[in-house]
């Protein structure tokens, strides 16, 4: 009878186990892709996200071009509170949504120099929240502009932004880069900087540029901008640049070279009780174009170019510096945080006071970059630029 009981016991449990109580299938989920945030004409809060729509989803590899979008942009305005924002966005959706696959965040400009002290506070609760999403202020613009871009190479413009951050030189500036940035006293933050700005009709809404460099203050309110050279050399001195394409012009003409495997070390050091830092800025460098006649094959001309080259370079990342330091007055290289390393107790006392003294902290840059590759011929060949 005792086995009988235990039979039937463990057939009740058995019917007990089976089947899915809390069915969570692909189906029900709306992928969310991007998020914009802006701020409106009215000062209100606006969230726009990008959401996947699979069936427009090509099954290859290729471009969003089409005519059908594989995406869907909604937006939500009203109060400061993102979680409000994002029920809007969700009441206008048959499915939930899912914030695992978003690859990027973009700020429109008004609000970043409003400040995002208050908007950051959700993306360091929300266990949701992947640290990896890369994000990017949008100059002169909203970020919904962005969300709304169909790209020839990707179908989500999302995602085109964190490959287009990657390979344009300035590096892979993530959500998680941005916190830690904030919460430390010796930097101060930065954002790659997004522009839209076609040159013709076959770029309009398709699109866009990735070549600044949003500076932000201790609040997280964004206080300026560089571009171009000075964006490169400020990511290099950070230690987050890795590679570039650069030109140089010489007094025998121009050398352009690829650098490679750029690293950067700096030191702080007191004279008296002047606080000072050291830069030492190193790499390698893979001659691509010379448009001088000096012969690189010879390798006292080649060292000597090195040197003049590396000269060159000190003073022009001593002057980015400087002009940071003086238009903008926010360490985003990171000196206060050497100093903290350096010199703890020091630190102590002046950590406070770290945004009046570093606009007046002497610094110094050498740089050795080493030309390891000089091509097939070390000479140009004859005739170039020879008038007949």
């Amino acid at each position: 009878m005792m086995k009988i009981c235990c039979s039937i016991l463990c057939l009740v449990l058995t019917l007990l186990l089976a089947g899915c109580w809390d069915r969570n299938e692909i189906n029900d989920y709306a992928f969310w892709i991007g998020t914009a945030l802006d701020l409106t004409e009215s000062g209100k809060l606006q969230k726009s996200a990008q959401i996947a729509v699979p069936a427009n989803i090509k099954s290859t590899k290729g471009g969003g071009g089409n005519e059908r979008r594989a995406n869907i942009v909604l937006t939500a305005t009203g109060s400061s509170s993102l979680v409000d924002l994002t029920q809007q966005i969700q009441d206008k959706l048959p499915r939930r949504v899912f914030l695992g696959h978003r690859r990027s965040i973009f700020i429109g400009e008004k609000l970043a120099r409003k400040g995002l002290t208050d908007i950051m506070d959700q993306f360091t609760r929300n266990t949701d929240t992947r640290l990896r999403t890369d994000i990017f202020v949008v100059n002169n613009g909203k970020g919904k502009d962005v969300l709304n871009i169909n790209s020839p190479f990707n179908q989500f413009s999302a995602i085109v932004a964190v490959d287009q951050d990657r390979y344009c030189r300035l590096g892979d500036t993530a959500l998680r880069d941005v916190l830690l940035d904030v919460g430390r006293d010796g930097i101060r933050p930065s954002m790659p900087m997004i522009e839209i700005s076609p040159i013709n009709d076959q770029e309009k809404h398709k699109i866009f540029d990735v070549r600044s460099v949003a500076i932000f203050n201790k609040q997280l309110q964004m206080v300026g901008e560089v571009s171009g050279r000075e964006s490169l050399e400020l990511f290099w001195v950070k230690g987050v640049l890795k590679s570039q394409f650069v030109t140089e012009e010489t007094e025998q003409g121009s050398i352009s070279l690829y650098e490679s495997n750029l690293k950067k070390s700096i030191r702080t050091e007191f004279e008296g009780n002047k606080l000072k830092a050291h830069v030492k800025l190193e790499g390698t460098g893979r001659v691509l174009e010379n448009n001088t006649d000096i012969d690189l094959s010879v390798s006292a001309e080649r060292i000597r170019l090195e040197r003049k080259l590396n000269e060159i370079k000190a003073k022009k990342v001593e002057a980015t510096i400087k002009e940071l330091q003086l238009q903008f007055g926010q360490d985003v290289f990171g000196f206060g945080e050497e100093v903290h390393r350096e010199h703890p107790y020091y630190w102590k006392e002046i950590r406070n006071k770290w945004d009046q003294i570093f606009p007046i902290l002497e610094v110094s840059v050498d740089v050795k970059l080493k030309i390891q590759s000089i091509g097939d011929i070390g000479k140009r060949i004859p005739g170039i630029g020879e008038r007949k």
